[in-house]
């Protein structure tokens, strides 16, 4: 008996078929924007030469035209492979999400907070460590980084209460 699918690797999260339809329509959709944009601008040829949309219209066009080309294959395919099971999905977005927070809790905490947060929440969950090393490393880690872009590159980065109230 032949398998399609590693042993243990669960239901099928998505076929690639479906993917490959999504990702065409998508690119069809920003081919397009690209296009309306360009056209909007000027995508011509002005006396003084090509206007400033021409190059990024046909670069949209020529976008469509490959998702075009992407969509009708996968129509027309018989691919119903898996591209990803339901326990690999899972994984990533295991990590995926908790990066999306991260971004999201760094607009009002600021990049050092969240940064600390971020990696000995990580390191508890992900990597098994004790809270102590945990709590260590990521304090090390941002204040490391602290030190580097604020005060070696004066590079400043997004601030937030605690900056703030320490006079930075």
């Amino acid at each position: 008996m032949q398998q399609d699918e590693p042993e243990g690797s669960g239901a099928s999260a998505a076929s690639r078929r479906t993917l490959e339809i999504i990702t065409a329509i998508f690119f069809l959709m920003v081919g397009s924007v690209v296009m309306w944009d360009s056209s909007r601008i000027g995508a011509g040829w002005g006396a003084d030469g090509p206007q400033s949309g021409y190059f990024p219209f046909y670069i949209g066009l020529l976008m469509n035209l490959a998702s075009a080309v992407n969509l009708l294959l996968s129509f027309k395919s018989g691919r119903s492979e898996s591209f990803v099971s339901r326990p690999q999905i899972r994984m990533v977005l295991a990590i995926f999400l908790p990066c999306l927070v991260y971004v999201g809790v760094m607009q009002w905490l600021g990049l050092y907070v969240a940064s600390l947060v971020f990696i000995a929440v990580f390191m508890r969950w992900q990597g098994k460590f004790s809270a102590v090393k945990s709590v260590l490393t990521s304090t090390t880690v941002v204040a490391v980084l602290f030190v580097m872009f604020e005060i070696w590159f004066k590079v400043p980065l997004i601030k937030g209460p605690l900056e703030a109230a320490l006079g930075y």
